[in-house]
């Protein structure tokens, strides 16, 4: 095969692990919203799925940054797979560990105590969705409005926090899987905010002139990443 025979199976393998990511995180935010344990089951039955798209697109890499690549374009979006494919495997990683909490407080006869925690699920579904837009779509803009969320996850813990000073010392051994599937969810919109960094380098090159000294940045990280394989 050639390169961009390469590229175009690469390119599959990552919506792969998009579709699957995007599935896991809202069957994960609903089991908790919702109280339901089929949920919860179905993203732990799941929690492989990702592995083989995810070993896939790391040989798929290596072979690709052995080759001759036309351009740097190719590299970036060679670069930007493996950094994409390694954070949806941390995102979906994070929503077989929300179920599992989520499985906790069904099985401790309890719904949410922490009303945020609704509101916190909405918002990393809403990033997990963007980031997969902009993927599918090849679209900066979807990525950069992802960008803008950077500091959703401390904003998550703070309210947290907030919450869990106001209840009653007795209330909180459930509210420990709570503060669990805060920390998650921060995960997860922390790891959306990665995606959507490299779908900006990757596709930066199509909307504006790349500056000498990016180019240079582009290559020499290249290099250090070959040699490091």
């Amino acid at each position: 095969m050639n390169t961009q025979e390469y590229s175009q199976i690469l390119r599959l393998h990552l919506l792969d692990m998009a579709r699957v990511i995007q599935r896991a995180v809202d069957y994960a935010i609903k089991a908790y919203k919702l109280g339901n344990p089929d949920f919860c089951a179905i993203v732990r039955a799941n929690a492989f799925d990702i592995d083989v798209p995810h070993r896939e697109i790391t040989e798929l890499v290596r072979a690709l940054l052995a080759m001759e690549l036309p351009g740097e374009s190719n590299l970036r979006y060679i670069l930007a797979s493996e950094r994409i494919a390694n954070a949806m495997r941390v995102v979906h990683s994070q929503a077989v560990e929300i179920a599992a909490n989520s499985l906790r407080i069904v099985d401790n006869g309890g719904g949410l105590g922490c009303a945020e925690l609704a509101t916190m699920g909405d918002l990393v579904n809403r990033l997990v969705r963007l980031s997969v837009v902009a993927l599918f779509n090849e679209d900066v803009e979807h990525a950069e409005l992802v960008q803008h969320f950077s500091g959703a996850g401390r904003r998550f813990e703070s309210t947290f926090y907030d919450w869990y000073r106001t209840i009653d010392h007795n209330a909180r051994a459930q509210a420990e899987f709570e503060r669990a599937i805060t920390k998650h969810l921060g995960h997860i919109a922390l790891q959306t905010h990665e995606v959507a960094e490299a779908i900006v380098f990757w596709l930066e090159d199509s909307v504006g002139d790349l500056a000498a000294d990016d180019d240079e940045r582009t290559l020499a990280f290249y290099d250090i990443h070959r040699q490091s394989r």
